[in-house]
């Protein structure tokens, strides 16, 4: 995923970060250590990507967890 990210396919890197995320989400749950590394892999993205609006949101959503989690 990073070599995509690298190499600026940011479109094939989002769907296989979105897929980590939904797949990490279902197996280990929303407030497990790595569904929240894919959670803050895909908000890297967007930043990256020029799209600070998409971060902000998955940005939120993980806010949303943690505070859940509390």
């Amino acid at each position: 995923m990073i070599d995509y990210k690298e190499q600026g396919r940011y479109q094939d890197t989002e769907e296989l970060l979105l897929e980590a995320v939904k797949g990490r989400r279902l197996k280990l749950g929303d407030t497990h250590p790595h569904t929240f590394e894919s959670w803050h892999n895909l908000i890297e993205l967007y930043e990256a990507w020029g799209k600070p609006e998409k971060a902000d949101e998955w940005r939120a959503k993980l806010l949303q967890t943690k505070t859940a989690e509390e």
